[in-house]
């Protein structure tokens, strides 16, 4: 058996971490306060592994006797716990649904591919006997990529990429690196940083994410503004189909017909798998620093960041809270955070007498500046500059500093207030810049309505966290307590009435979390029917025995997309809370 660290199989993170709330002392309160919690809440916590019953297994033995010419032992196993690892990946509905027993299919093995010729020869062997493969990296996917409920009776093998984590070579003339697509975000930086270089890509997975998945579900990490998206990235790849091998080369830009590099990223391991990429690096940063801004309301913080944009100033990291996230952001602060120092007395009265800011309307920034010393001084200065003409107040490092040391940690909070029995979600987008607060307010009153409808009260926040010349991202996040016996009902509702608004405002069903099968019915108002049809074309070509990640982006012809819950249950729950049930 190997011994590989995985994500513990009903949370965030490995088995070994949990979310420590004691060095936060107005978190708890915070949270209780504004999901309308008096007391202490129903304790909440996963049924133990033993009691969870994993679907009966379907063993293609021509196939797994095949594998095993193949592959050696100890990197193929039918373990009940790597199954069950296997089996989602870290939605909400997809935690609430493990930790309460509810696998209604998992994969039947498990593969650990160490070169791209294994990887062809298990396609080619899956391709002859009708078994379904789906590429896993760490799976931190949350929208439904890895659902294991689609194989229509035939073997389903989980192929685990994380094996192959290798930066292969570095060209530091021409700032390219060529890595292995199961690297770990952690693992590719300290092999790219030996090499004094970064590929940029830090996303708020980062921690428990590949490079593989990143480009399969078109990742946006934390310092897009200044790296772009990944797909900005990978100058060629590497894809094992079931019909050959895609090969893509190393150039900066070409003018070959349709771009096939694009055809693999964002595939989502519906096409075949992607073994390798030669991506674009940077040198790293000579300084690099964090700060916090203070704007008055979140309309100046939008004016602010458009005009960095315009000007071609951004700052490599621009995050701007609402209110509701900045209220969250600085209930999270530990003991020692700007909270009590920055926000002391003296501030305090300083802005509300002088600068008149009205703190419940006051939209918490936060930056990050790199380069070498000139290019650093200069954008700083220029970016302070926009800021203070928009009426923000430099808060100083200590912000920055915070969410630097704990930018990765809000998933491990998601774990600790579903203990609790409090739902918590995202929701993101992304739009021009003309439509962007037209969009901030009608999707925060469509999710605000939905919440209220199903309990009193609950939490609401967004942040901007990607910026773009024409546009930007509006990240949500939502909160609040559960129905008993109808958690997921109430979920699906709130998740529904953000995408409804998202597409209602002109938007996209999602900017960087992919489409899988939770974003599935909102695809044809967002790509179109005949875009449908011609991804339906590139599956057709080279995955026609439909083996690879069936069920996942492309809507099935003439049924109602099998959301875990039907058009008419969602209706019928509305109809319940709108009477009062």
């Amino acid at each position: 058996m190997l011994n590989l660290e995985q994500m513990k199989w009903w949370g965030w993170g490995g088995e070994n971490i949990d979310f420590i709330i004691s060095d936060k002392p107005e978190l708890w309160s915070y949270i209780k306060k504004v999901v309308g919690i008096d007391g202490e809440p129903t304790y909440t916590p996963p049924i133990k592994f033993e009691d969870i019953e994993l679907s009966l297994q379907i063993l293609n033995e021509k196939f797994i006797n095949q594998i095993k010419t193949i592959i050696d032992k100890e990197r193929f196993t039918f373990d009940k716990k790597d199954r069950l690892i296997h089996s989602y990946g870290k939605s909400f509905r997809d935690l609430w649904r493990i930790r309460h027993g509810i696998v209604n299919a998992s994969p039947d093995c498990i593969i650990y591919p160490l070169s791209e010729d294994e990887i062809a020869k298990v396609i080619k062997a899956a391709k002859e006997y009708d078994v379904v493969l789906i590429p896993f990296g760490a799976g931190s996917n949350i929208a439904g990529c890895l659902e294991a409920n689609n194989g229509s009776g035939r073997m389903i093998a989980s192929l685990d990429m994380k094996l192959m984590d290798k930066v292969i070579s570095v060209d530091k003339i021409s700032n390219t690196a060529r890595i292995q697509a199961g690297a770990l975000g952690p693992q590719m930086e300290k092999q790219l940083n030996s090499y004094g270089v970064t590929l940029g890509h830090f996303p708020d997975s980062f921690e428990y994410s590949t490079l593989g998945g990143w480009i399969a579900t078109r990742s946006a990490g934390m310092q897009s503004d200044k790296y772009g998206k990944i797909e900005d990235m990978v100058l060629s790849l590497r894809m094992v189909t079931p019909e050959g091998t895609i090969v893509t080369r190393t150039v900066p830009k070409s003018s070959n017909g349709i771009d096939v590099n694009h055809i693999c990223i964002g595939s989502e391991g519906t096409l075949g798998i992607i073994t390798e990429a030669v991506m674009r690096i940077h040198k790293l940063p000579e300084e690099r620093k964090p700060y916090g801004y203070l704007f008055p309301d979140f309309e100046s913080g939008v004016k602010a960041v458009r005009e960095c944009v315009e000007k071609y100033t951004a700052p490599v990291v621009t995050r701007l809270n609402d209110p509701g996230k900045t209220a969250l952001s600085l209930a999270y602060r530990n003991k020692s955070s700007l909270l009590k120092s920055l926000l002391g007395n003296i501030v305090k009265w300083y802005l509300k007498s002088v600068k008149k800011f009205d703190f419940s309307k006051s939209c918490l920034m936060l930056t990050v500046f790199e380069g070498d010393k000139e290019t650093f001084d200069k954008m700083k200065k220029k970016v302070n500059k926009i800021y203070k003409k928009h009426g923000a107040f430099n808060l100083g490092t200590g912000p920055g500093h915070a969410f630097e040391k704990g930018k990765y940690d809000f998933p491990y909070l998601r774990d600790f207030v579903m203990d609790r029995n409090i739902m918590a979600d995202v929701s993101e987008t992304s739009t021009v810049w003309s439509n962007l607060l037209p969009l901030y307010y009608l999707t925060f009153e469509s999710i605000d309505k939905a919440i209220k409808k199903t309990v009193k009260t609950g939490f609401l926040g967004c942040h901007i966290s990607h910026t773009y010349h024409t546009g930007a991202s509006l990240y949500f996040t939502f909160g609040c307590q559960q129905i008993p016996g109808y958690e997921i009902e109430q979920y699906l509702y709130i998740k529904k009435a953000a995408e409804d608004a998202f597409m209602k405002g002109g938007a996209t069903l999602s900017h960087h979390h992919a489409v899988g099968f939770e974003h599935m019915p909102w695809l044809k108002d967002d790509i179109s029917e005949t875009g449908i049809k011609a991804v339906k074309g590139l599956k057709v070509s080279l995955d026609p025995g439909n083996i690879m990640n069936p069920g996942k982006i492309i809507p099935p012809d003439g049924n109602e997309i099998n959301w875990g819950l039907s058009k008419g249950d969602i209706e019928k729950f509305e109809s319940g809370i709108n009477a009062g049930g």
